[in-house]
């Protein structure tokens, strides 16, 4: 494997980028593993210092959690919103509540929230087209098929777009 030819650096175990060149310090460059605590050190750091940001990258993570009459969790949706474009990263039903349109509850509902928040565009990466009825009807288009993508099988982009005038 080879570094980055910005980094010229000699790649040492663990992920790390060996000695800077061009630094009289040892500096080190590593992937963080639980990043929460860093995350929210650089957020502060590009808040503080608004030049050094190139573009507003900030993600907001959203879930919406389908229950049952007691309360009990039994779907749920996970997305992200970022830029005015909401993102479905995952939905899941689980398998007893299966078959009875809770999907398509969790679609509307995630459509009707990516859109209050102000969202011009939902989009759903996914390796399968079995939801491509359930998409279709709700409005969503296929725009690209991807193949070789993550973990090299083809990946399939499902997009719809909201109206901009509506309330």
């Amino acid at each position: 494997m080879r570094a980055s030819p910005r980094l010229q650096g000699d790649l040492q175990t663990g992920g790390q980028v060996g000695p800077m060149i061009g630094s009289e310090r040892n500096l080190t460059i590593h992937e963080i593993e639980d990043g929460e605590e860093f995350s929210a050190w650089l957020g502060e750091l590009l808040d503080n210092h608004p030049s050094t940001r190139l573009v507003d990258l900030s993600i907001e993570q959203r879930h919406l959690a389908l229950a049952n009459e007691i309360g009990d969790w039994i779907g749920g949706v996970r997305y992200t919103l970022r830029g005015g474009v909401a993102t479905l990263m995952e939905i899941g039903v689980v398998p007893a509540e299966r078959g009875r349109g809770h999907a398509l509850r969790l679609l509307t509902a995630f459509q009707a929230h990516a859109e209050a928040d102000g969202a011009h565009l939902a989009e759903f990466w996914t390796s399968t087209l079995q939801t491509e009825p359930l998409l279709s009807a709700l409005g969503w288009k296929l725009r690209l098929t991807r193949d070789g993508y993550w973990n090299g099988a083809r990946w399939y982009l499902f997009e719809r777009e909201f109206d901009p005038l509506s309330p």
